[in-house]
C-alpha cells in the first residue's frame, strides 16, 4: 500500500540529529493482573531496552485527557502531539470521515465510527464485534452489498467504508438541510461524554435506536436518517452471501451495524510546523490519525505490519524511522492494544517483549545521541476490563537535557516515581522540545 512501511529495503541510514521520536504504544497501560502474579503487563514482560531507556531517561506518568475520560487512539495522538482534546476535540466520527476523504466542506456532514456487529433478537445475544473473525474480503463483501443495496435518502450522500476486520466509517453530507452530531450511540458499548465516546463497563445486551440529544430539528432529523439507513442496511446484511456462508460454517452472520461517536464538524487546530518551527511525520494506522494529520499538517505514512512477520514489520519501521528526514515523528504501535480488549494477559506480555526486541532495542541504538526517543501509550486498556480506561500511562523520555532520574524500568508503577516534570500528555511535547531548544543553545 502506498506509504506503507511494511516492507522497506534496508541500506545505509543517513545521520540525522537533533529529532523527537515519539512512540505510542497503543493501550499498553494495564492494572495488576492476578495471572501476571499481581504485575501488569508491562511489568511482568522482558523488556529490557524499555528498562534501559528508562535507566537513562527521565519517567512520569501522564494523564491523557482527564480522569473520567478514556481516550481513544485518535484523541490520545492530538493529545500526545500537543493538542488539548478538552479543547479541540470535535469526536472521532469527524476525524475518521476526513481521513478517508468522506469530509465535504461545502455541505453539512455528520460521521460516525462504526461496528459490523452480530445480532440475534432471538436469543438476545449481541457480540459487538461480530468474534473479530471477519476476513478482509468479507469486509470487502459485505461494504459493496451494502453501498448497492441500501438507497441513499434524498438529498443525502451516503459513504461507507469498512476497516481492521469489524470496524467502519459512515458518513452521512446533505447540501440542502442541516445534519447534527448531537445523537445518541446506537452500539450499547459506549455512551457519549460532550464530543468524547465513553465505554460502558457492562453494556446492555441489545442495540439502541439512536436519538436527538437535543430538542433541535437537525438532531431529531439526523437520528432518523441513522435508524433508517441501520435498519435498511440490516436487510441487506441478512440476505449476504457473505452471512449465508458464515453461518453454514458455524460462524456468526455480520448482520448489524453499529455506530457511534458521532460528530458535525472538525477541529481548528493549528499548524503542527507553526507551532513548533518543525515538520512533523506521523506513521499510524488508522484513517482517524490520518484525518488529524491532514488537519496539522503533518506528512501521514501507513504503518500497519499487514501480512508481513511482526519482526520484518518492526525491521522495517526502524529503517523507515531512522531515514525520516521530519523534526518529529510519531509512531502509533497497534500491538498491545487488542490482548487488552480481549482479556489476554499473557499475549500483552508477548506482544510487548516483541516490540521491545524488535522495535526498540534497535531504533534507540540506531539513534543519533542528539535525537530524543519519547516512549509512552496513547491510552491504558486493562486486561481486566476488556475497555480502553483513563488511567494515567507510563512515558519515558531519552535525549538530551533529560535525565536521569531514580526511575530504572518502564512500568506504571515505576514511572510514576519519575522526575519527568509534566502530568498532562498534552504538556509533553512542549517539555521535550523546550529541553532540545536549551541543550542547543550555544
Amino acid at each position: 500500500m502506498p506509504g506503507s512501511v511494511a516492507d522497506p529495503r534496508p541500506g545505509p541510514l543517513p545521520a540525522r540529529s537533533g529529532r523527537v521520536v515519539i512512540i505510542a504504544l497503543c493501550g499498553a497501560g494495564d492494572r495488576p493482573v492476578a495471572e501476571l502474579a499481581g504485575r501488569t503487563p508491562l511489568a511482568a514482560a522482558p523488556t529490557p531496552h524499555l528498562d534501559a531507556l528508562a535507566a537513562r531517561g527521565s519517567s512520569t506518568c501522564l494523564e491523557v485527557i482527564s480522569p473520567g475520560i478514556p481516550p481513544e487512539s485518535d484523541s490520545g495522538a492530538m493529545s500526545l502531539l500537543g493538542y488539548d482534546p478538552r479543547r479541540h476535540y470535535t469526536g472521532r466520527g469527524p476525524l475518521e470521515a476526513l481521513g478517508m476523504g468522506f469530509w465535504d466542506p461545502e455541505g453539512s456532514s455528520v460521521a460516525f465510527r462504526i461496528n459490523f456487529a452480530s445480532w440475534d433478537p432471538g436469543t438476545g445475544r449481541l457480540d459487538r464485534r461480530t468474534a473479530r473473525d471477519l476476513t478482509d474480503g468479507e469486509l470487502a463483501a459485505l461494504v459493496g452489498e451494502l453501498r448497492a443495496g441500501v438507497p441513499p435518502p434524498e438529498g443525502v450522500t451516503v459513504n461507507l467504508t469498512g476497516f481492521a476486520r469489524h470496524r467502519g466509517i459512515l458518513s452521512l453530507t446533505s447540501r440542502t438541510r442541516r445534519l447534527s452530531g448531537r445523537v445518541t450511540n446506537t452500539d450499547p458499548g459506549f455512551d457519549a461524554q460532550g464530543p468524547f465516546g465513553v465505554p460502558v463497563a457492562s453494556p446492555g445486551r441489545a442495540p439502541r435506536r439512536c436519538a436527538p440529544m437535543v430538542d433541535d430539528p437537525a438532531a431529531a432529523a439526523t437520528a432518523d436518517l441513522v435508524n433508517r439507513f441501520v435498519a435498511a442496511s440490516a436487510e441487506v446484511l441478512e440476505r449476504s452471501e457473505v452471512n449465508r456462508a458464515r453461518r453454514r460454517q458455524g460462524r456468526l452472520p455480520a448482520n448489524l451495524l453499529l455506530v457511534r461517536d458521532a460528530g458535525d464538524n472538525l477541529p481548528v487546530l493549528d499548524p503542527f510546523r507553526e507551532r513548533t518551527g518543525l515538520a512533523l511525520a506521523m506513521y499510524g494506522q488508522v484513517p482517524a490519525e490520518r484525518g488529524l494529520a491532514e488537519l496539522i499538517g503533518a506528512r501521514f505514512v501507513t504503518s500497519y505490519p499487514g501480512r508481513s512477520a511482526i519482526t520484518d514489520y518492526y525491521a522495517g519501521l526502524v529503517a523507515a524511522l531512522c531515514a525520516d528526514p521530519a523534526g518529529v515523528l510519531f509512531v502509533h504501535v497497534k500491538g498491545p492494544d487488542e490482548p487488552g480488549h480481549d482479556g489476554r494477559p499473557h499475549d500483552k506480555v508477548a506482544a510487548l517483549a516483541a516490540i521491545d526486541a524488535g522495535l526498540i532495542g534497535p531504533l534507540a541504538a540506531a539513534l543519533d545521541p542528539a535525537d530524543t526517543l519519547v516512549v509512552t501509550c496513547d491510552h491504558a486498556t486493562p486486561c481486566g476490563l476488556g475497555i480502553h480506561s483513563a488511567d494515567r500511562v507510563p512515558a519515558t523520555v531519552a535525549g538530551p537535557g533529560t535525565g536521569p532520574d531514580p526511575v530504572d524500568a518502564f512500568h506504571e508503577r515505576a514511572c510514576a516515581g519519575g522526575r519527568l516534570g509534566v502530568g498532562h500528555a498534552s504538556d509533553l511535547l512542549d517539555l521535550v522540545l523546550a529541553h532540545r531548544e536549551r541543550v542547543s543553545l550555544p
